[in-house]
């Protein structure tokens, strides 16, 4: 099958299970209606998610009510296969919701990255709803620097996301053994500028950009991931949850004010600055302190720490900064095209 077949092919099955959802009845036919060809496929697909039933199903919460063991307990345990189809090589990351391994897709013969739920405790109900509404939001978001989801399952008491494995290394990782370039710095930070603006646009801000969640494949080139915490815009007119990581969350985040997209760009400032200056705007070990830092403080300038950082990356990453999300960048395409130009400028004296 093709890529566009296969992209295809999960638009399908994510418009299926949301009529669904709403409580219609759809056929396999009637979805497949302006595409024959994918039919037998989508049926196999729907056969193979348990008619994404399980998708509609109450949820029965393992800590009230006996069921299977957990899927994953360590990663000591580990090659394993999940729903008889993807291998479990190793376990690579682990965040406050789930642990992601390098996996590998047995039927399709391709490397896959695979995030379970966190199973060192009971799994609740609520966690296995998380799952799903991750697959199906990550599953609409269709752009080169985000990283696209290719399957949702479920197994004994838990489900499983499956996405592109990304070949590289995150950025926390790179930041660890040594800085990009400034040029590098702000293709890198454009580049997730880019896959934001695409998310902003279709009602989602993810709410936990760092560096961790941004990955590097072996040219370079940066991918956007973890939507685990992402949710629709519209919703957080009333919810100001302050979810995400405490040194990249915004004021307004931790001030109990309204948290929409710009939330993003600061967060994306921070890991700017990270990126310029080898630390971040506010240090302290103590949450507390730092956590009044990020509400009340003002980062020092990235020049006054290094010397040789450009005006015009300094510039963009303290207007990301900007205590008010009125005098932030008004979009992430803003802040990528402020970067694009830096770039062009650079390019233009030949500089590096």
């Amino acid at each position: 099958m093709t890529i566009p077949d296969r992209n295809a092919l999960l638009d399908r099955i994510v418009r299926w299970e949301e009529a669904r959802a709403r409580g219609q009845a759809p056929t396999p036919e009637e979805f497949c209606a302006d595409a024959p060809g994918l039919l037998e496929a989508f049926r196999r697909q729907v056969e193979k998610l348990g008619q994404v039933a399980w998708l509609d199903e109450p949820i029965v919460d393992p800590t009230t009510s006996p069921g299977p063991a957990a899927v994953v307990t360590t990663g000591s345990d580990l090659p394993r296969t999940m729903a008889d189809r993807y291998r479990l090589d190793a376990l690579i990351g682990e965040g406050g919701f789930g642990r992601v391994f390098r996996g590998f897709d047995t039927w399709l013969e391709r490397p896959v990255a695979v995030k379970v739920p966190r199973v060192d405790r009971p799994v609740t109900g609520a966690e296995v709803d998380q799952c799903r509404v991750e697959a199906r939001k990550v599953a609409r978001l269709r752009h080169p620097g985000i990283v696209p989801v290719y399957d949702v399952g479920r197994e004994g008491p838990t489900c499983f996301i499956v996405s592109e494995w990304i070949d590289g290394e995150d950025l926390a990782r790179r930041l660890r053994i040594d800085r990009p370039s400034y040029r590098e710095t702000a293709r890198i930070v454009a580049e997730v500028a880019e896959a934001l603006h695409h998310a902003h646009e279709r009602g989602f801000i993810h709410r936990d950009i760092k560096p961790s969640n941004i990955l590097l494949d072996a040219a370079f080139r940066a991918y956007l991931t973890d939507f685990g915490i992402a949710v629709a815009e519209a919703y957080l007119l009333e919810d100001v949850d302050a979810a995400g990581t405490l040194p990249y969350m915004a004021p307004e985040q931790l001030g109990g004010g309204l948290v929409d997209r710009r939330a993003d760009l600061y967060a994306l400032g921070v890991v700017l600055y990270e990126l310029l200056t080898g630390r971040g705007p506010f240090r302290d070990s103590d949450p507390v302190a730092l956590r009044e830092q990020i509400v009340g403080g003002e980062p020092p300038p990235p020049r006054s720490i290094e010397a040789g950082v450009p005006e015009g990356l300094e510039r963009a990453c303290l207007r990301c900064l900007a205590k008010g999300p009125e005098d932030r960048y008004l979009s992430a395409d803003r802040l990528a095209a402020d970067l694009r130009n830096f770039l062009l400028a650079l390019n233009s004296i030949g500089g590096g």
